[in-house]
């Protein structure tokens, strides 16, 4: 079985409270999400982080010309961030350039985002609907050799299915009370379903940050991570159908 992560989203628009959330998560939380907002509210963020030993997924999700978001890359990639995001859709030439950067964060291609439904995909020249469009881009992106793909969870199974092989990273997960109707995003889930899908990263924003007790929240939504089968459950498996 695939290794299963949580990624907190620290979308908050006051820095202070984006720190003060990273304390109380503690341990319980290893990969944080950084929006460009708060990358450019407070540019010692991302050292404080790293200084925490916490694995930063920087969302800036760049869609320009070639050299533009090589040149991009290779900042994200000094200030030593994990991963960050590209537009699938910008084409192969912007793919292939984020790819070739050096020094290189992980790149993660985003498909289409989790607040376009398929009539909001019609009104900008997109006929497919949302889950055909998904497997175009990322089909498109792992053959520019990108190391993951974002998605909604609602076309993980698919894009499993269709061969897509790279790490599967899915925003738009609701879990509690907390995680009620969302009016930004609209192809959501819970994350065992995300999870059970074919998703190796689930990133979870209100759910967490507008929880009583964030950890407990995170230690909650980390209890539905799939279990995996035990050698003896293996063994005895072999040879049937």
């Amino acid at each position: 079985m695939r290794e299963k992560g949580l990624i907190v989203a620290l979308d908050v628009e006051d820095p202070a409270e984006a720190r003060a959330l990273v304390g109380r998560l503690g341990s319980s939380v290893d990969f944080v999400k950084v929006p460009p907002t708060l990358a450019l509210k407070d540019t010692e963020l991302i050292p404080w982080l790293r200084k925490r030993r916490k694995k930063i997924f920087l969302d800036c999700k760049w869609y320009d010309i070639p050299s533009q978001v090589r040149r991009s890359v290779e900042a994200a990639g000094r200030m030593g961030v994990t991963s960050c995001t590209i537009h699938a859709g910008a084409g192969p030439a912007v793919i292939q350039a984020a790819v070739a950067a050096r020094p290189k964060p992980l790149i993660w291609a985003v498909t289409v985002l989790t607040s376009f439904s398929d009539s909001d995909l019609r009104k900008v020249g997109v006929e497919s609907r949302a889950e055909a469009q998904v497997v175009r881009l990322a089909r498109l992106a792992q053959s520019c050799g990108v190391d993951g793909i974002v998605c909604s969870p609602h076309e993980a199974a698919a894009l499993r299915r269709k061969g897509i092989k790279v790490t599967l990273v899915t925003p738009g997960i609701r879990f509690g009370e907390a995680g009620g109707a969302s009016k930004d995003q609209k192809r959501t889930s819970g994350p065992g379903k995300a999870w059970a899908a074919g998703a190796d990263y689930i990133v979870v924003g209100r759910s967490v940050l507008e929880a009583a007790d964030p950890a407990k929240a995170v230690r909650d939504i980390l209890k539905e991570k799939p279990k995996p089968a035990s050698r003896r459950g293996r063994s005895a498996g072999k040879g049937k159908p």
